[in-house]
């Protein structure tokens, strides 16, 4: 193994991914943006391969290899046959520890021309870095694919080719920085123990922040796929050209090294097995990368891809790995009524993009966005926190007036009809003052009434601050009641109309004022 590659191996990457691997080490509790251990995929999971030497029989093959000034040496021959262990080359042999096994490897059955290896996995992960070291000549020609939707669809990360131009009709990086096909790997020298190495995080893409969309898409995968396309001989082998047997026409690879992590979005330090996934039974597989993230910053799912259900004051955002910001989700404000919320963009528009969340399904016999009062026929003992679950208790037992036909309405003859707010309501000790604003009036006959704020006058009510009707702070009504002329109050009794108000409503009371009440 070359040195280049050895040392991405022990320092984990730090060169290839600065982000992801320097952001990991801010924070063992992940306070700022954070990055599960990078290591081997490949390590637990099957690789697939179409061939293997010996799959169907006994076969010969040879190699070739160099000396240090580059001269070659005799080759060295054997056989392979895949049902014997001490004879088998089987594509799990590029998997296992490069360190615990640096020599062994698989091979593919002799004079095949095209080959293809394949890695799935159970979910998604952040790719980083891919190492192949063959033990055969590098190929001619070679691509490398990978999937982001479990192999429906593919799409190429990099071309190999001895000739770009003249193999694939596509620059060369070693002439135009930054092209998609590069002849760095793809010498016949060294006949063995060649490497190909890709960075997925190579310009433009490696000083961007880890875990931004630009990023993951270049990152991101679920399945990696190697097709070697084209085969080269040893140069070697044209000074023995007329030496017996000549079993060299196969590829062979010790290693296949896929570096990264699991996917998390920067809001996690570790990761465990996806549920109902098996490892492959190797050596080393107890250092294999987990798929399914533990997460932090109040975020939720297997890559931490949304917002844990009762922090959705504010949209979700992948941590920031440039700055370490970990953009963390944010507990709406529930009053201690509800256990999970929903983010609103119309609610985050019309705060000033300061807070977005709605509370889902509140309790405790409490409503509205935060869960923030009681419901009707509830009042606030004020005599508890409003977050203890007792907080809002039954009020009395209001029978109310419903608009039945138009004669029934006529016939109470209100003397006057409004749309009001309810603003606040007081207990005076002997008697009960509820502050409303006048939005609209339907009907005034002897007082004079105005838009504006008034004080309204229940006749029914209770030492708890309790009214009949009900009349809830903060919600709107219609409201037909009588005045008392001697006084000027509007009065509410359980004589009056009183229903929250709704535009139907509305129009529905003033055709029968208009219609019917002459």
């Amino acid at each position: 193994m070359g040195s280049c590659a050895r040392l991405l191996l022990l320092w984990g990457c730090t060169v290839v991914a600065a982000g992801l691997s320097g952001v990991a080490g801010v924070s063992s509790r992940c306070e700022k943006a954070c990055n599960p251990r990078m290591g081997n995929l490949a390590l637990g999971r099957k690789l697939w391969a179409d061939t293997t030497c010996g799959q169907n029989a006994t076969e010969l093959y040879c190699f070739y290899s160099e000396n240090t000034d580059l001269t070659c040496r005799q080759p060295k021959c054997d056989k392979c046959n895949a049902a014997y262990p001490h004879l088998a080359h089987l594509p799990s042999a590029m998997a296992d520890s490069s360190f615990r096994f640096p020599r062994t490897w698989w091979q593919s059955a002799e004079d095949v021309h095209r080959e293809k290896i394949q890695l799935d996995l159970e979910a998604e992960f952040y790719f980083t870095h891919l190492i192949v070291m063959f033990k055969s000549p590098r190929p001619a020609a070679m691509v490398l694919d990978r999937s982001q939707d479990f192999g429906k669809t593919w799409k190429p990360y990099k071309y190999f080719a001895t000739n770009c131009s003249a193999t694939f009709g596509l620059e060369d990086d070693v002439v135009k920085k930054g092209a998609i096909c590069t002849s760095k790997y793809s010498s016949p020298f060294p006949c063995t123990g060649g490497e190909v190495i890709f960075k997925a995080l190579s310009p433009p893409y490696d000083t961007e922040n880890p875990y931004s969309a630009k990023v993951q898409e270049q990152l991101k995968i679920t399945n990696l796929r190697v097709q070697l396309l084209k085969r080269q001989s040893c140069p070697c082998q044209r000074n023995d050209l007329n030496e017996e047997p000549q079993h060299f026409t196969h590829y062979a690879i010790y290693d296949f090294i896929v570096k990264g992590s699991c996917f998390c979005n920067g809001h996690a330090d570790q990761c465990i097995p996806v549920h109902g996934f098996r490892p492959v039974k190797a050596p080393g597989t107890f250092h294999m990368v987990h798929g399914k993230c533990m997460c932090k910053h109040n975020t939720a799912g297997s890559h931490c891809q949304h917002c844990a259900p009762l922090y959705n004051d504010r949209p979700w955002e992948a941590a920031d790995g440039k700055t370490g910001a970990p953009n963390e989700c944010r507990t709406c404000k529930c009053n201690g009524h509800a256990d999970t919320c929903h983010f609103d963009v119309n609610v985050w528009e019309a705060s000033g993009n300061r807070s977005g969340g709605v509370c889902d399904d509140c309790q405790h016999n409490t409503e509205g966005q935060y869960c923030q009062r009681c419901k009707p026929g509830f009042y606030r003992d004020l005599r508890r926190p409003f977050s203890a679950p007792d907080a809002c208790k039954r009020k009395c037992e209001c029978k109310e007036q419903t608009l039945g036909n138009a004669k029934a309405f006529c016939g109470m003859k209100y003397s006057y009809v409004l749309k009001i707010k309810i603003l606040s309501a007081h207990d005076k000790g002997t008697h009960v003052e509820v502050n409303v604003k006048i939005k609209k009036v339907l009907k005034s006959t002897k007082l004079k009434i105005f838009r504006g704020k008034r004080t309204l006058y229940p006749e029914s009510w209770t030492d708890r601050g309790c009214t009949c009707p009900i009349l809830n702070p903060g919600l709107e009504y219609l409201v037909a009641g009588h005045e008392d002329i001697r006084t000027g109050k509007l009065i509410v009794n359980m004589k009056s109309f009183v229903q929250h108000w709704k535009p139907s409503l509305g129009r529905k009371v003033m055709d029968i004022l208009k219609r019917e009440c002459k």
